[in-house]
């Protein structure tokens, strides 16, 4: 997503907040702002290992192991960085670019890695076909998703651009009202291929932020944390981060 803001291919994104903030730090030239806040719920990111895999904890990937990413710097590259650092792995992990998740199921299952880290209700469908097993879960204390979008696009726009928060924020609404219990569900089970039980999960633990604020002291623990883990280049000012409309 950071490439494509960066390209000028996108005007606008919505990232794993951990990837954005590392994005921006370490792509300064393209002046990539946080100017909203989309779900304000962690994301759960599941370890993943093969079937018949010795490893028995998250503990037991404390020892240089390779773990499959989707792309150089996304969300399952930064949290495994994370990972490392939180619970103090004794070798920090190595890495291979797999593509989406089928290709990272295949790299688990070929052995060609060792583990990798996806979203959890995600991975369900995955486990209950015996493709791969889940290991255990890794949560960062910040919200899961956030928008992005070029510091000079907010600055030139910001009346759209608050009107978009604002849109997202009303359907986000809507979508989670009882009387669209049903509707929700189908679109969910049916439109996105989850079972009823992991709707039921997946409707547990997620919050959307309806108005798309900023919590900077949040966003400030993300960049303490991730220098910490070694996935920002530098200790960066909330202020050089966030942009809001």
């Amino acid at each position: 997503m950071i490439k494509k803001l960066v390209s000028g291919e996108l005007d606008v994104a919505i990232c794993v907040t951990e990837g954005l903030v590392a994005g921006i730090s370490n792509t300064k030239e393209a002046d990539i702002r946080l100017f909203g806040t989309y779900v304000d719920s962690p994301l759960p990111w599941a370890a993943s290992v093969n079937t018949k895999s010795p490893f028995g904890s998250l503990d037991d990937l404390a020892f240089g192991a390779t773990f499959g990413i989707s792309r150089e710097g996304s969300g399952s590259q930064v949290m495994a960085k994370f990972a490392a650092s939180q619970y103090e792995w004794k070798e920090p992990p190595k890495f291979k670019i797999l593509g989406d998740v089928n290709g990272l199921v295949a790299g688990v299952q070929s052995g060609e890695v060792d583990a990798f880290l996806w979203e959890r209700t995600t991975m369900n469908r995955h486990y209950a076909q015996d493709k791969v097993r889940y290991l255990g879960t890794v949560k960062a204390p910040w919200p899961a998703f956030s928008f992005g979008a070029r510091k000079e696009y907010i600055e030139n726009n910001r009346a759209l651009v608050g009107q978009l928060l604002r849109t997202i924020g009303e359907n986000a609404r809507a979508f989670l009202g009882d009387e669209n219990d049903q509707i929700r569900e189908e679109y969910v089970c049916g439109g996105l291929g989850y079972s009823l039980e992991d709707y039921r999960q997946w409707m547990g633990y997620v919050a959307y932020n309806f108005g798309g604020q900023v919590d900077r002291r949040k966003v400030e623990a993300v960049v303490k944390t991730l220098v910490k883990a070694g996935a920002m280049e530098s200790c960066d000012a909330v202020a050089d981060i966030i942009l809001e409309p």
